[in-house]
Order: structure tokens, then sequence, then C-alpha cells
């Protein structure tokens, strides 16, 4: 019932973004743009406020808010890849795939969240110029 709900958002949204964009695939570049950089921070906000792995670390919230944005980031990253692979075996054996996969993308995703991060507010800002040099 959710999933439905959301893709009826999203579908309302790109409909009102083709009437303001005049290609289809600028319109599409800006909402997953802006969709990501959104998610990055809310995940952000939920890593800081939890406080989970840094407790007593001097600027610790800062740490796991960067770590939870960073973790969604490697996880979009590395499923990229990994989408498509089949574990064979049991519950342990799939409990140790999981794991093994969070950890590769934690690492992945600290290095390509500021990577993430730019290039997105780079197609904001492109679509933003699009939609300037358009209205006048």
């Amino acid at each position: 019932m959710m999933t439905t709900t959301n893709t009826t958002v999203f579908k309302r949204m790109g409909r009102i973004l083709s009437l303001v964009f005049s290609d289809y695939n600028e319109a599409r570049a800006f909402r997953s743009s802006f969709i990501r950089l959104v998610t990055y921070i809310v995940l952000f906000i939920i890593g800081y406020r939890l406080n989970l792995v840094f407790d007593n670390v001097p600027d610790g919230r800062i740490f796991d808010g960067y770590a939870m944005a960073a973790l969604f980031c490697g996880l979009s990253v590395l499923s990229g890849f990994m989408n498509n692979m089949i574990c064979i075996g049991g519950c342990l054996t799939m409990l140790i795939f999981i794991v093994i996969k969070l950890a590769i993308s934690m690492v992945i995703g600290i290095i390509a969240l500021p990577i993430s991060v730019a290039y997105n507010l780079y197609n904001i800002a492109k679509a933003g110029a699009v939609l300037v040099k358009s209205s006048f």
C-alpha cells in the first residue's frame, strides 16, 4: 500500500516537473538528484540524533550522521554491481553475505558520498540554469 502511494506521489511530481522543464530527461535528472539529496539530509539528521556508534568521541554526532548517509550511498553504489547476485546457502550464509555487503558499502560510501553530493548539486544547478534560460 505504501509503495503505491509513494509511486503515485513521484508520478505526480514528475508530471508537475514535466510542465516546468521542456525535456523529460531534464525533469527526471532534477527529480532523482533532489530526492537523493533529501534522502542524504534525512539520514544525516537521523544518524546525528541517534548518536549510536561514536557516543564518547567529541563531535561524534557528526560522524554518526555521516556514517548513516554514507551507508545508504554505498549501498546504492554497490547494488549496481551486486544487485542480481545469487547467494546459495542457508540463513547463516545469507547473514554473512549481508554483513560483508554492509561493510563494503560503508567503505565505498565514505569515499563516494562527497562525490555523489557534488554531482547531485551540479545536476540541480544545471537544471536551475535551464529553468532560468527558458524563462527569459
